[in-house]
């Protein structure tokens, strides 16, 4: 009995390793392509790359009457003739993708010199946590997986990853916002983010007659649920940037966090000073957290002007040409750190 079953089980293995063997040659690439085209890029550029850029769609959004198009990471490369800048990038991405982007390197004997990775304060957010793109995200890492080709097709297929419905996803937004407390350093009105978006929401802001401004209402409404909020080391951004740190440092990787801009300007005027001090706040959270021998945070939260934005009715981080110049710049000049024989003085 016990040799019939391992018979079996033998027979069903070697049919599996042949199946696998086949999808391999055959449809795996194509699949790569498909459902995790960051990975194989990391992989066929990696014997190539001075420099990784990780990013989302900061990087390579421009207005339409810019003079240049050119992204982010183009632009710093200016500045570094010599070394090859090679960018990954993927929409709505946060630290959780690039964990895994990195992971794609292991194994491998040629390791790029320096790692910039875009540092999103938005993607700390409840929001962006548990954002309706999620599911998405976290299918793009499936295929890569430490299993054999054909079972993360399989897995895939029968979609085993964190794919909560949208529904699932806005209560747990909805419930974070109503139940986590909001720290100031002095007393405020208000102490969750549902408390506040209410309050805004209620007559926050008039208009010349007196009625409210609902567009103005509206901004500020999204200002405070894109930035109210305390950095700990419970949020899974958090956590997974700390995994990223310690894998660049295992590696002897130079690993630069290139913190993004934001409106500062708009969070002030729509909101007021709680706000702009819970950004404050969470800007230096980060810096004394990852500041380090191996690791530079490049601080840009108020580099960019409110002008220089091109979403003036959103919060995001899309910049102008002026604006991805300025950030660029300072990108360039933080990796000076390492590179400052092949730095020149593009613009």
């Amino acid at each position: 009995m016990i040799k019939s079953i391992a018979i079996k089980f033998l027979l069903l293995l070697s049919i599996f390793c042949g199946l696998n063997i086949i999808y391999t040659h055959t449809f795996y690439q194509s699949d790569l392509v498909k459902y995790a085209k960051e990975d194989l890029d990391i992989k066929q550029s990696q014997e190539n790359t001075d420099v990784y850029y990780f990013g989302e769609s900061s990087n390579i959004t421009y207005a339409p009457d810019d003079s240049t198009q050119a992204s982010i990471s183009s632009l710093c490369n200016l500045f570094y003739p010599q070394l090859k800048i090679v960018n990954i990038n993927k929409y709505a991405t946060h630290a959780g993708i690039y964990r895994h982007w990195l992971k794609q390197m292991d194994g491998r004997k040629k390791l790029p010199k320096a790692i910039v990775i875009t540092m999103n304060l938005r993607s700390f957010d409840a929001a962006w946590i548990h954002s309706k793109l999620e599911s998405s995200l976290q299918q793009s890492m499936v295929m890569s997986q430490a299993y054999p080709h054909l079972m993360n097709r399989f897995l895939l297929a029968l979609q085993a990853f964190d794919n909560k419905t949208v529904e699932q996803r806005e209560k747990d937004m909805q419930k974070q916002w109503k139940t986590e407390q909001l720290i100031f350093d002095i007393p405020f009105k208000y102490k969750t983010v549902r408390e506040w978006d209410d309050g805004m929401a209620n007559g926050g802001h008039l208009t010349p007659d007196g009625k409210w401004d609902m567009k103005k209402i509206e901004l500020a409404c999204h200002y405070i649920k894109a930035y109210a909020f305390n950095l700990n080391e419970n949020n899974p951004r958090i956590i997974d940037f700390d995994d990223i740190s310690l894998w660049c440092k295992k590696q002897g990787i130079h690993l630069y966090l290139n913190l993004l801009s934001e409106n500062i300007a708009y969070a002030d005027s729509l909101v007021g000073k709680e706000l702009v001090f819970l950004m404050r706040q969470n800007r230096d959270y980060l810096k004394q957290r990852y500041q380090s021998e191996n690791t530079t945070v490049i601080d840009n939260l108020e580099l960019v002007n409110g002008h220089d934005f091109i979403d003036q009715n959103w919060t995001t981080e899309h910049y102008n040409e002026r604006g991805r110049m300025r950030i660029a710049k300072n990108v360039a000049e933080a990796l000076k750190i390492q590179f400052n024989k092949a730095y020149i003085k593009a613009y």
